[in-house]
């Protein structure tokens, strides 16, 4: 008992530290994920505000189209209806107007448009404000959105005409106008798939007429309340509209985050169990025979150690976890899958190092494969190409002597192949035998260096068909021209595990 405490002090204490590592290297993780997402909240709002300007601009610069007919014309748009239709194409172009001295005399179309025939510009009235200081100004102001006198809500350039004389003198003509209706007008941009993209999105304006806020333009699903927005000033004219950008979730309910708590965790509880069974295998040392350590370390450390430090690598785990924070952001979905793939690896990969006698079931080695291959299938995307030609079938193997190959036909058969290329895993049933193929057009390897230097990972998978009657591991492989790993498992030693199964 009293040997027993140290051992549970060490454990406790790397538990601990190893979780604290965790959670400080998470806190950097979102803080530096929260950072890139205020980026791109300026990005996007910085798109958005110019997207607004551009085309506000392309709409308004029809006042200029106007300016230039009455220069043309010596102020005469009396016969202007014949090629108003240029301006009105668009259905969301209410009308053009022509204010003489500022009172409305010309409208087309006319119908629709009547009460707006006789409107004195300098009034008082939504939009008025703009029209005089346009003309103070001698220049293009916008105003709106305001209640429109033929009802609805609008969107108008005003623009001052100064035209000149016989004499050469300048003088003010009036103003011409161009109508939107909002927000028809406004519809279809970059605003209708900000919630897509997991961030809601608020326009707005300090409205002139009154001095508060004005809500122009909102996504579907609006600002949450009291969310930190991310605001970009767009200036339009003689107004500046304001773009504000928020997540639409805060940081708190992230999926990434949890997810990455939840693996600081369970690295935590490992590194808690890889000293546990250290320090009980120094303990078993010190009292057992040379003979009972030998099998101890032959079973424990070859393949419980082997087993746990080959799968459960820190590259593998850094990768997918990038890879993982880079789709809640912009796949959800995707995420949401690639969260599950690696949940099925982990478990495998856990229950493996605990499966009495090393033996497995072929059905769930292959979920693992699978989600392996569905976490390399996001991360290299068209490069890999994954191809199962399985019938249903179930039967027990050594385990991690399948995931070990399609992992080796991955990492060093197709990912250094320029333009990725195919992993087929194929089974088929024999007489006495079941055969799994494993083959990769990848850049493939030299079989006799490789006999020379060794390989870890293929001697593990040779040592655990060892021990399986009747089973055996061939490789065939040459450069340039991909790999070939056949495996066979003895139907013998499949009738022997169900007969000390049996009760």
């Amino acid at each position: 008992m009293r040997r027993e405490r140290p051992v549970l002090a060490q454990v406790i204490r790397a538990f601990v530290l190893v979780l604290l590592a965790g959670l400080v290297l998470t806190g950097c993780m979102e803080w530096s994920h929260r950072r890139q997402e205020r980026d791109r909240m300026g990005y996007i709002a910085s798109g958005i505000g110019a997207e607004m300007y551009e085309f506000l601009l392309s709409e308004m610069s029809k006042t200029r189209v106007l300016e230039a007919y009455l220069i043309q014309t010596d102020g005469d748009y009396s016969d202007f209806g014949r090629v108003a239709h240029v301006l009105l194409r668009e259905a969301y172009v209410r009308n053009v107007l022509f204010a003489p001295d500022g009172i409305v005399a010309g409208v087309y179309p006319l119908e629709g448009n009547e009460a707006v025939i006789g409107l004195n510009m300098y009034d008082d009235g939504a939009g008025n404000l703009e029209a005089r200081a346009a003309i103070e100004k001698k220049e293009l102001y916008i105003a709106g959105p305001f209640e429109l006198i033929q009802g609805g809500l609008g969107i108008a350039g005003r623009l001052p005409v100064f035209l000149t004389d016989a004499a050469g003198s300048s003088y003010f003509w009036g103003i011409v106008s161009v109508t939107l209706d909002f927000p028809q007008a406004l519809a279809g941009n970059s605003l209708d798939r900000i919630n897509e993209q997991g961030f809601a999105c608020q326009i707005w304006r300090i409205n002139p007429d009154d001095g508060q806020k004005q809500v122009i333009l909102e996504s579907e699903r609006p600002l949450p309340e009291g969310a930190r927005t991310v605001d970009h000033q767009q200036a339009l004219f003689n107004s500046v509209w304001t773009v504000s950008l928020a997540p639409l979730q805060p940081w708190y309910l992230r999926a990434g985050l949890w997810l990455e708590a939840a693996v600081s965790l369970l690295i935590a509880l490992l590194a808690a169990a890889g000293i546990y069974y250290a320090g009980r295998l120094r303990q078993l040392q010190e009292e057992k025979s040379r003979r009972a350590i030998q099998q101890l370390q032959e079973q424990l450390e070859q393949e419980q150690g082997n087993m746990l430090m080959s799968q459960i690598r820190s590259h593998f785990f850094y990768h997918t976890l990038n890879a993982l924070q880079a789709l809640i952001v912009l796949k959800p979905e995707a995420a949401y899958k690639m969260a599950g793939d690696f949940a099925r690896y982990l478990r495998f990969t856990l229950d493996s190092v605990t499966a009495d006698g090393g033996i497995g079931s072929f059905r769930e080695e292959l979920r693992a494969v699978r989600a392996y291959a569905d976490i390399n299938q996001q991360q290299l995307g068209d490069r890999l190409h994954m191809v199962y030609e399985i019938p249903d079938a179930d039967f027990p193997i050594p385990l991690l002597t399948i995931q070990p190959l399609v992992e080796n036909a991955i990492l060093h058969g197709i990912k250094p192949k320029v333009g990725g290329g195919t992993v087929t895993l194929r089974l088929e049933e024999l007489p006495n035998s079941w055969k799994v193929t494993v083959s990769d057009d990848g850049v493939g390897f030299d079989l006799d260096a490789v006999r020379e230097t060794g390989s870890i990972g293929l001697e593990n998978v040779r040592r655990r068909m060892a021990r399986f009657p009747g089973s055996e591991l061939r490789i065939t492989s040459a450069v340039g021209a991909g790999t070939q790993a056949v495996l066979l498992y003895g139907k013998q030693a499949q009738a022997a595990e169900n007969l000390s199964r049996s009760p």
